[in-house]
């Protein structure tokens, strides 16, 4: 594969991506807006870890490659009793197998990070919340959503609260069905499109290294 030019790059590939967030003075606070654009919500400090690998328990065992691990500090103020974790994955590979494998991809990042979380003699109560995001330039599932939510629920009682800690969020990047707020859109346009022009709010601008 011949080598693209750093000018070529867009923050959805795993390099640019991974540089941003491990960028001096900067990373932690383009992490924060990632997630506040998202969730609506402000957050605290944030624990950064790019490119977390989580081992096969043996050889013959396949292991996971996380692009950018994120933890809320548990000592800040405005963290939760139980932390949440979030494993934001920016993804390119749209070539018909892999997005057919997504929902088991998922899964298994799940039980990853599910089985390094929780430490012995701990309850279950004390096993954090998880919740990976997918952004891609494509549209895994075909209905034009800008965000897929995926959780768990009871299928005879959808209404039942139900709640594992564990969550899916599928963002599409030119999607416009249900309309997403316009900060989100500017968000993933800029991530697609990784540009000056493109910055196009004051969240972004806070956060852009240029």
């Amino acid at each position: 594969m011949a080598r693209r030019k750093l000018e070529e790059l867009n923050l959805l590939d795993d390099f640019l991506f991974g540089s941003m967030v491990n960028y001096p003075g900067i990373g932690e606070q383009f992490s924060r807006i990632l997630l506040k654009i998202i969730f609506q919500k402000d957050f605290g400090r944030l624990k950064v870890v790019p490119q977390r690998v989580l081992l096969g328990n043996d050889t013959n065992l396949h292991g996971a490659r996380l692009d950018v691990y994120l933890e809320e500090d548990a000592l800040s103020e405005d963290a939760p009793d139980n932390a949440t974790i979030y494993d934001v994955e920016p993804d390119n590979d749209s070539n018909t197998q892999s997005i057919t494998a997504l929902p088991k991809r998922v899964r298994f990042y799940h039980a990853k990070i599910d089985s390094e979380s929780l430490e012995s003699g701990k309850t279950y109560h004390a096993l954090k919340n998880v919740i990976i995001i997918m952004i891609m330039p494509y549209d895994p599932f075909g209905l034009n959503r800008m965000v897929y939510t995926i959780q768990n629920s009871c299928q005879e009682e959808p209404q039942m609260p139900y709640d594992g800690g564990a969550k899916t969020l599928f963002l599409y990047t030119r999607g416009s069905a249900g309309n997403p707020p316009q900060e989100l859109c500017q968000l993933l346009t800029y991530m697609e499109h990784t540009t000056r022009a493109n910055v196009k709010n004051e969240n972004l601008k806070k956060s852009n290294p240029w």
